[in-house]
């Protein structure tokens, strides 16, 4: 189910360069990538980053982190929550479809988030 999941987040959203679940403590659970993308590397990162961010947001009491993204000159890379302990990192090339990545995102979600809790 999970490999159906990002492989259809891959096919529908033009840009998509890689898309990956992957666990708060960084380790990629299952991959999709053109191989040009260093997923484990970002997934390690942004694991550590996304647990910086919750931290905050319970210091400031703004809710659960939900969804991220930082865009940057090469990428525009997502961050979705699936369940408290997994998220789905998302690398489109800039240009991407940002909505509809936005849109299939939260789709995804509801047919993982079952599977996850």
């Amino acid at each position: 189910m999970i490999e159906a999941v990002l492989a259809g987040l891959r096919a529908r959203v033009e840009g998509t360069r890689a898309v990956s679940l992957v666990g708060v403590d960084g380790i990629p659970v299952h991959t999709l990538s053109d191989g040009e993308i260093p997923v484990d590397s970002m997934s390690a990162e942004f694991g550590a980053f996304i647990r910086t961010i919750r931290l905050s947001s319970t210091e400031l009491d703004t809710g659960e982190v939900t969804q991220f993204a930082l865009v940057t000159e090469k990428y525009t890379t997502f961050l979705s929550a699936v369940s408290p302990d997994y998220f789905i990192l998302m690398v489109l090339t800039p240009g991407g479809n940002y909505g509809r990545a936005r849109f299939e995102l939260s789709k995804a979600k509801q047919a993982l988030g079952a599977e996850l809790a």
